[in-house]
């Protein structure tokens, strides 16, 4: 199988540029049922903003490296 290599550009939530510090880039890895996946890279903060709160457990989705 041939290697694909991943390189980042704007964040996938608010199209900005994304500078290498800390947590950013995220990278974001989806895949399907089927084994097809795709990869973006975001801001850390862009994905934080976009997690969901639940009321029953606030801290449900929170992230644990940033």
């Amino acid at each position: 199988m041939a290697k694909i290599e991943a390189t980042f550009g704007p964040c996938c939530f608010c199209g900005a540029p994304i500078k290498e510090a800390g947590t950013d880039p995220c990278r974001l890895t989806v895949e399907t049922a089927e084994a097809k996946w795709q990869v973006w890279f975001c801001h850390g903060e862009c994905f934080r903003a976009r997690l969901a709160t639940l009321e029953d457990n606030p801290d449900f989705f929170e992230p644990a490296h940033f």
